[in-house]
């Protein structure tokens, strides 16, 4: 069992009523927080993992079968990402049966306000075409997330899975050595 949980508006444009719920869901991801989201006048919906912050974009229409078609939407992202074939098919039997609650976590509602101002930014510059769904799912879990130990949503997700993460790692600026010599800035002047 999957535990949905869309924003007040969303649940209002899906036409229902959503009920307080302390239950957890059954599934290595965790519940699924949703928002809509709006890009050049196209309407699409942000669901965000509670335990990896992974996001998956979905186009809004028809809102009332949004929890029907999040197991496939999730399915196509934990692929790309590199979770294997029989772990996803786990997760997808976990995500059969969805039950919408309220939102509890704000931290979360506040990462998904944050990808949804990463692809407003992105749709702006034409960083990808709002057909490619997974495209802009993909673009947000290579986004850093302070909430997270991993750092990176997608290696937060590899790693429920019990999967290796990517090798991207963030780096502890404590860490980094430090250059033995200094460098004296060169200054030049141009005559014009």
């Amino acid at each position: 069992m999957v535990i949905l949980r869309p924003t007040a508006s969303l649940a209002k444009r899906m036409k229902v009523k959503l009920q307080p719920s302390d239950q957890s869901s059954s599934t290595r991801l965790g519940d699924w927080y949703a928002l809509d989201i709006v890009l050049s006048r196209k309407q699409f919906i942000l669901c965000v993992s509670s335990k990896s912050r992974l996001a998956v974009v979905l186009e809004a229409a028809p809102y009332a079968t949004l929890p029907d078609r999040l197991s496939d939407a999730v399915t196509e992202v934990l692929r790309e990402i590199g979770v294997s074939e029989g772990m996803i098919q786990e997760e997808r039997a976990e995500m059969a049966q969805v039950v919408l609650a309220k939102t509890l976590n704000k931290s979360i509602l506040g990462t998904m306000n944050d990808y949804r101002f990463q692809l407003e930014w992105a749709d702006q510059v034409d960083k990808f075409r709002l057909e490619e769904t997974l495209k802009m799912s993909m673009y947000l879990g290579k986004i850093i997330s302070l909430a997270l130990p991993e750092g990176y949503p997608r290696d937060a997700a590899l790693k429920l899975f019990g999967q290796e993460p990517l090798k991207s790692k963030v780096v502890n600026p404590a860490e980094v050595e430090k250059p033995t010599e200094l460098q004296r800035p060169r200054l030049y002047v141009v005559k014009s």
